[in-house]
């Protein structure tokens, strides 16, 4: 890892646990073990480093979603009670690239604590945690719909069950407290469950 990258790195795990205000420069540089001088050859001062997070979590979220048309196009030919294509996009999307994601995760909690403070966060917050899933989910039961799993007509009421259930699994295991391999095993099982009781 680039001295760049751990400045970042070390960075990110300060601000998600304790807030970008309550961590100085100094902190850093102390946590990386190098001089104030070496973390100002690579940034212009703190603010710099977040912008930098936020860019390195916009450029990965973007990547994520570049890709959601292909996840979401579920091949005509499979089982009206098939939802192999749904558990692709939850697996790869939401979980391992994302929500199980160790940047996005602490991102996610930065996020959290530094919406009441920074307008940008906010909305970046609302975004990758309540918008782009929400759409997520209603190209992927449209898609659905359009299987004959269920009509059109139920695909609203699914959308906003489905993604309020999500949300509060997500608070539950991958936000409350450490991102642990038992937490995240649990995340799935429960997601998966609930998938496999609403599409079948």
């Amino acid at each position: 890892m680039s001295t760049k990258d751990k400045i970042m790195d070390v960075a990110l795990h300060m601000f998600s646990e304790r807030g970008y205000e309550a961590v100085s420069i100094r902190d850093i540089c102390g946590e990386v073990g190098i001089k104030e001088s070496t973390l100002y050859y690579h940034f212009k001062n703190k603010k710099d480093i977040l912008d930098s997070l936020i860019t390195r979590f916009k450029d990965h979220i973007s990547g994520l979603l570049s890709h959601l048309g292909e996840m979401a196009n579920i091949p005509s030919g499979k089982s009206k009670k098939s939802n192999a294509g749904t558990s692709d996009i939850v697996d790869n999307y939401m979980m391992d690239s994302y929500l199980f994601d160790p940047f996005c995760n602490l991102m996610i909690r930065l996020m959290i604590i530094e919406q009441f403070h920074n307008e940008e966060m906010r909305a970046l917050y609302e975004k990758t945690m309540f918008t782009d899933p929400y759409d997520i989910y209603l190209k992927v039961f449209q898609a659905l719909a359009l299987q004959g799993t269920f009509t059109e007509a139920q695909v609203e009421a699914y959308v906003r069950r489905y993604h309020a259930y999500m949300t509060t699994l997500t608070f539950r295991y991958l936000l409350n407290g450490e991102l642990t391999e038992a937490r995240k095993k649990a995340y799935k099982k429960e997601v998966h469950a609930l998938m496999k009781g609403e599409m079948i």
